[in-house]
Order: structure tokens, then C-alpha cells, then sequence
């Protein structure tokens, strides 16, 4: 009997790869021998999987495909299944992280092979919102709310530039204090990441002793200047270490408190959300299987 391989995929993941669900029946059904079943959000909502085998979930989609995925089956089904991930988003975070190739047919091997499967951690915010990749707060987020979707669909992760130079001349404007367990410290970027920071670019090589069970804290020192910005855009692009330059401030921490003044706009997984002080960082009793 064959085995059946879940869909769930944004609506946008057929037009970016042309005609992409027809792939993957494809490359599922006919190269691997599986069934391909596109599932919607109430079978995220309600499939008990099978206890034996798995079932396998596919992921046709980008950061913020993912993150509704994690939202929607409740914990304690996570370990039962197998997820696959078929990048089809701007950034891709989650799947850079993890090594996944943006190439579909290549995305599709590792899927249709699963020759190795990884346990990832799931972070919590305030024991409500799960989410895999990051907790974005200022210029950036702003950066990536206000790039055009047509820009985005179009030039992925290129499309970011000229809005992010925009921006910068305006960097003042997105400084807020913000308490961080016992430290305090005014900034305008302020990242909390739960998966790899190679999935923000920062070659690998750069991260000493990178502990996946940990969340990673970076955020700019408030005085940063276009001098400063414009170094550590080059030193990255460099593949040199930017962790350790004076402008950034970076920790690994299991457990995490943030309290700021006021109602703020925050990114997570790339859907925007407003939040009052304080918010509360955690990691999930249950993991996640990866395909990679």
C-alpha cells in the first residue's frame, strides 16, 4: 500500500513555481511511488496520525507557511509526525537554517529520501504563540512590512536593500528601552531567534559554539552610526565575524523575560504581532522531525 504524503501550502506556492503543485504530484507520485493529499487548515486542526508510522506533513511554503502550520496542530501531535519543508517564501529562514536547498527539485529529494531526520526545538511567546525562526522588533521588521509583495515575489530576499538604506535615515525614530531579564538597553533592532542564525545570513563559521536548546539575543548598541551599519553589512558579506563587533550585542539564553514601555509591533516568523510588556520566551516539551 502506498504511503501518503501531506501538502499544506500557501496559496501563493503554485504560481511562484509555476504550476508547483503539479510538481509535486509529479516528483511524488511518480519518481518516489507516494500518495499526494493537499490538506487544509482543519486537518491540521483535527488528524490524529498513525502511532507506527508517521505521517508525513510537507510544508509548500515560507516562513510564514510554517508558522501557521505550528499554530494550528495541537502539541501533543507535533512528535507524530514527519515534516518536510518545500521552500516557497521570500526569506526562507527556517529552511537556510536547517540547510535546506531553496531548489525544488532538490527540496523534493530530501523529502522523497529521508535519509536523515533532525529533532528541532519549538519556541513559545507568553505560552500562547509558537514559532520556529525569529522575534523581530524594529527597523528590520519595518524593513519587511513595508518592501512591496510584488517586489518580494520577484526578487526575494533582493527586494530588501533600497527600502533597508530608506530606512536607515530614519533609525532614530525605531529606538525604544527595553529591559531584558536584569539588563536594560535602548535599541533599534532587536532580534530573538530560535533556530540558526545562519538563516539570517551570518555564515556559520561566525557562530562560536551555536547551542540549538538556546535562543540567541542580538541587538545594535543605540548610538550606532551609518559608519557602523554600513562595516557590518560589509564584514558579513565578508563571511567575517560580526557577533563579536562593538556595534552588536549577542547572548545565548535558555529562558527569557523582555519588558518595554508601551504597545509594540513585533515580527514572529514573519506575521506581525502587537504586544504589551511583559513577553515571556520559552521552548516547547515537544520537538519537531525534520526531513534535511
Amino acid at each position: 500500500m502506498k504511503k501518503t504524503i501531506f501538502v499544506y501550502a500557501n496559496p501563493n506556492f503554485d504560481t511562484r513555481f509555476k504550476c508547483g503543485i503539479s510538481r509535486l504530484y509529479q516528483v511524488f507520485t511518480k519518481q518516489y511511488g507516494f500518495k499526494l493529499e493537499i490538506v487544509d487548515e482543519d486537518f491540521l486542526r483535527e488528524n490524529e496520525p498513525h502511532e507506527e508510522t508517521p505521517d508525513i506533513l510537507v510544508i509548500a511554503g515560507g516562513d510564514g507557511t510554517i508558522h501557521r502550520v505550528l499554530n494550528l496542530i495541537p502539541d501533543h501531535l507535533f512528535e507524530k509526525y514527519i515534516f518536510g519543508i518545500m521552500p516557497g517564501g521570500t526569506a526562507n529562514e527556517f529552511a537556510k537554517s536547517l540547510g535546506i536547498p531553496i531548489i525544488f527539485e532538490e527540496a523534493a529529494k530530501i523529502i522523497g529520501n529521508q535519509r536523515n531526520i533532525i529533532r528541532q526545538k519549538i519556541g513559545i511567546v507568553n505560552k500562547n504563540n509558537r514559532f520556529a525562526t525569529g522575534f523581530l522588533y524594529g527597523i528590520a521588521s519595518y524593513v519587511l512590512q513595508e518592501t512591496p509583495e510584488k517586489s518580494k515575489f520577484y526578487f526575494g530576499e533582493y527586494a530588501y536593500p533600497l527600502p533597508g538604506l530608506l530606512a536607515i535615515s530614519n533609525y532614530q525614530d525605531f529606538i525604544r528601552k527595553f529591559q531584558l531579564d536584569s539588563l536594560k538597553f535602548h535599541t533599534a533592532y532587536l532580534l530573538i531567534n530560535n533556530a540558526s542564525l545562519v538563516g539570517k545570513n551570518i555564515p556559520v563559521n561566525n557562530i562560536n559554539a551555536e547551542n540549538k536548546n538556546l535562543f540567541s539575543v542580538l541587538y545594535l548598541h543605540s548610538r550606532v552610526t551609518l559608519g557602523d551599519l554600513t562595516r557590518l553589512m560589509l564584514k558579513n558579506r565578508a563571511r567575517q565575524n560580526i557577533l563579536e563587533d562593538p556595534a552588536i550585542f549577542y547572548k545565548q539564553m535558555e529562558k527569557i523575560q523582555l519588558k518595554f514601555d508601551g504597545k509594540l509591533k513585533f515580527m514572529l516568523d514573519g506575521e506581525v504581532y502587537h504586544h504589551s510588556s511583559p513577553i515571556e520566551f520559552e521552548h516547547s516539551n515537544y520537538e519537531i522531525r525534520i526531513t534535511v
